[in-house]
């Protein structure tokens, strides 16, 4: 049940339309950038990789959305198709996000060496406290269930 309700919010969907689109556009921006260079190359690569998973994201929430919005009731079975598809969604929402940090952490290597460290610093910090947060979380989950 906790996936319908998830689904209805469409918080999943939002955050990762909003993030695709923004993703793509500092893509788009680092290909104004010297390209010969690995920097900006690697930078591209995640860019596009993290806005492609935000796609999928997107793609499963919006879809299960529309496919269940006149759903009066749902089985159990349908309920397991259910939350293994939407987990490749959040999945996939999970790593974009992940991949846009380390994008972003890469990307101060393109100023110079120093904003490079600070950015890969300012990068690891989040991807720590995302992790807490998700472990903690986590934790509640399963004292909640």
């Amino acid at each position: 049940m906790r996936e319908l309700i998830e689904l209805q919010s469409g918080q999943v969907a939002f955050l990762s339309g909003l993030l695709a689109g923004f993703s793509l556009t500092v893509a788009a921006n680092v290909l104004q950038l010297d390209m010969r260079r690995k920097v900006p190359r690697l930078c591209l690569m995640l860019l596009m990789l993290s806005t492609l998973l935000f796609l999928i994201a997107l793609y499963v929430d919006v879809r299960l959305t529309i496919e269940l919005s006149a759903m009066p009731e749902i089985g159990a079975a349908t309920l397991e198709t259910i939350q293994s598809v939407r987990y490749i969604g959040t999945t996939s929402a999970t790593c974009a996000l992940v991949v846009f940090i380390c994008a972003i952490g890469a990307l101060g290597w393109v100023a110079g060496r120093s904003t490079g460290i600070i950015s890969t610093l300012f990068a690891a910090a989040t991807l720590a406290c995302l992790s807490y947060v998700w472990l903690a979380v986590a934790d509640i989950q399963d004292m909640l269930y």
